[in-house]
């Protein structure tokens, strides 16, 4: 399956998305709101803001939001768990393909980004922001990816011929537009996550990969991580995050970020 297939996927997982996916460290946000220097007045475009995982911290704290997304059902979840945000609206359509004259202060996307065309992505970004105005990309990483449980598990993909998640190049020099942007600021905060067997499995059942994956495989694949789970590690595992800020200032003359950030 191409990754054009691939992320229409998460569409068809909408409400489990919404419960077992997590959301992102309020310190990682306030980092963007103070880098960026947002105001009262200030305006967040969003590329695919999927259920809300980031965007419910940007509005309540009063910000104007458009949110875009490709899912239906994704938007739909959106709306209903921020119905009560009236500065908040929300756009079915693909960055790529979305027409508006509109400028914004902000730009973020939450685990998104790495699926817009690369062709267009920083080009589009560096036209809805204008000369002064801010990039910022957040990705929730997997960390100790070979340790203990996740060590062991890469026993059973193998077994099932599914390669473990891998993540799409999000930043590269190579890419059209990026010149358009200072170097970025980028910041890690870790954090980790206990999840029993059903948990897991549940969030396993959000990843585009593990969704596009037969049915007998994606069966014998599931019961064999539960198993590991249940008989080896009492039940319930812990997984260690990096979340990552990658923050980019359009270049302009009187750039807004100052030296060395916050």
């Amino acid at each position: 399956m191409s990754d054009t297939e691939l992320k229409t996927t998460f569409n068809t997982a909408a409400t489990l998305y919404e419960e077992v996916r997590p959301g992102y460290p309020e310190n990682l946000i306030q980092d963007v709101v103070n880098l960026s220097g947002l105001n009262d007045h200030s305006r967040i475009l969003e590329i695919g803001c999927g259920t809300g995982k980031a965007t419910q911290s940007f509005a309540e704290r009063g910000y104007e939001l458009v949110c875009l997304d490709i899912g239906a059902d994704l938007i739909a979840v959106a709306q209903e768990k921020l119905k009560a945000f009236p500065n908040v609206s929300f756009v079915r359509a693909a960055f790529e393909e979305w027409k508006s004259d509109e400028k914004f202060d902000l730009i973020i996307s939450a685990t998104a980004f790495h699926w817009v065309d690369p062709q267009v992505r920083y080009l589009k970004a560096s036209e809805v922001l204008g000369s002064s105005g801010f990039l910022a990309v957040l990705s929730n990483q997997h960390a100790r990816k070979d340790e203990g449980f996740f060590g062991e598990v890469q026993d059973v993909y193998d077994r099932y011929y599914l390669q473990l998640p891998t993540n799409h190049p999000t930043h590269a020099t190579s890419f059209p537009g990026v010149e358009a942007f200072q170097d970025p600021i980028k910041r890690v905060y870790p954090w980790k996550r206990t999840y029993s067997s059903e948990q897991y499995i549940k969030l396993l059942n959000t990843y585009s990969d593990h969704i596009a994956l037969p049915d007998k495989n994606k069966y014998l694949l599931f019961e064999a991580i539960a198993n590991l789970i249940e008989t080896k590690y009492d039940g319930e595992i812990t997984k260690h995050y990096a979340a990552v800020l990658d923050l980019r200032e359009t270049k302009s003359m009187y750039p807004r970020l100052k030296a060395g950030g916050l």
